[in-house]
């Protein structure tokens, strides 16, 4: 199904039937602009409107999904009830995830929004009570980064995961660098938080290979990652106690990692019972 070719129809159709955009919206009870975007194939009608949408243009669902008329008067037969099928199969998919982005889409902005919102609130705040920017900059650089890393995702989800891990790795160290100079004082911050990120960003891309790689298997891939997690809870726990004089493993350190590993094995037996499954049914 090509979204021009049946806007093109619209269009042809609307005209031949002496309406505007506004008058075909109002008789289906929406808004021009939708009319609007369906003419110019950016968009395609809702599959509830394909059939008042047909009755109002004086056409066959079938015509409108194939985005062209059809001389015989039996059309939905000449075109095929296999054809016809698939178009609306075919339509379906196309709408839903035409409905997918648009939630995506409104997803972004209340995110965008409320970071928005709350980058203000601090704002004026820190302004009516300080008379300067004070406190409001932790909270104002931290929201300016968390937009760039988690709006990728948002927008795109899977195939916004590579952007939003970019975002952290390129965004990771000025945000800490800055953060420290706000700190200031005689706390370690720099030194501190620019070791734990050199040790989880690559990580965090070791991660994204594992799921790349077993992307039809993503229970093996979560517990393959939780098990990555313990040399890299060594190696962190090793560099604090070198910085802080924290001793390298406690009782506290021993359950953790005893959850994380009995948690690996659970989505392994998971990951290859599944497997099984499909594979005897396959």
């Amino acid at each position: 199904m090509d979204n021009e070719k049946m806007g093109q129809l619209i269009a042809e159709l609307r005209k031949s039937h002496q309406m505007t955009q506004k008058d075909l919206a109002e008789k289906l009870q929406i808004s021009d602009k939708a009319v609007s975007k369906w003419e110019r194939g950016l968009s395609c009608p809702d599959i509830a409107l394909l059939s008042p949408l047909a009755d109002t243009l004086d056409v066959t669902t079938g015509e409108l999904l194939n985005g062209e008329r059809n001389s015989s008067a039996n059309a939905d037969t000449e075109v095929g009830v296999e054809a016809v099928i698939d178009n609306a199969l075919h339509y379906a998919d196309n709408a839903a995830q035409c409905s997918a982005k648009s939630l995506r889409r409104i997803l972004a902005l209340a995110f965008s929004a409320a970071l928005i919102i709350g980058a203000l609130t601090c704002a004026i705040c820190d302004l009516a009570i300080s008379g300067a920017f004070t406190w409001s900059l932790y909270p104002l650089t931290a929201i300016v980064f968390a937009w760039f890393v988690f709006l990728p995702v948002i927008l795109l989800r899977k195939r916004g995961a590579l952007g939003s891990l970019i975002a952290l790795s390129v965004l990771a160290i000025p945000y800490l660098w800055v953060l420290s100079l706000l700190v200031g004082g005689s706390l370690p911050v720099w030194t501190i938080s620019i070791r734990m990120a050199l040790i989880a960003l690559p990580f965090f891309w070791v991660v994204f290979g594992v799921f790349k790689l077993l992307r039809t298997r993503k229970l093996i891939a979560s517990a393959v990652s939780l098990l990555l997690i313990i040399p890299v809870y060594f190696l962190i726990n090793f560099v604090l106690s070198k910085i802080i004089n924290e001793p390298l493993i406690d009782i506290w350190d021993v359950l953790s990692l005893s959850i994380i590993v009995v948690a690996a094995l659970i989505l392994f037996v998971l990951g290859f019972t599944t497997r099984k499954k499909v594979l005897r049914f396959s």
